[in-house]
């Protein structure tokens, strides 16, 4: 997670230049992987608070959890790294003229 932070802090710097594509596909991405460790979470507590009394039912619901990747992948969250080797290059250019300017 704190390597996406790292990437989406280089994105911004590309919003002021008009390409915000990077940046939204990012922010997507983020939003994706949040809800799905939040609702990998929540099966995962349920199934244990479960287990005790329905083994099986509480066996189903951890197998459940699994699942929520692939579920949320079906909706157009996207929870997969892709790496764009041109909005990287894009990105660290804006950096080094954004920290040329600071340096004069």
């Amino acid at each position: 997670m704190l390597i996406q932070i790292a990437v989406g802090s280089l994105y911004l710097f590309s919003v002021p230049r008009g390409y915000s594509d990077g940046f939204w596909g990012w922010a997507r991405q983020i939003a994706a992987l949040c809800l799905t460790a939040f609702m990998q979470t929540t099966l995962l507590f349920l199934g244990l608070l479960t287990f005790p009394n329905h083994m099986l039912l509480g066996l189903g619901i951890m197998l459940s959890a699994a699942e929520v990747p692939r579920i949320a992948t079906q909706f157009g969250l996207d929870t997969s790294t892709k790496f764009n080797i041109s909005s990287v290059v894009h990105a660290s250019n804006s950096l080094m003229n954004i920290s040329r300017i600071f340096r004069r």
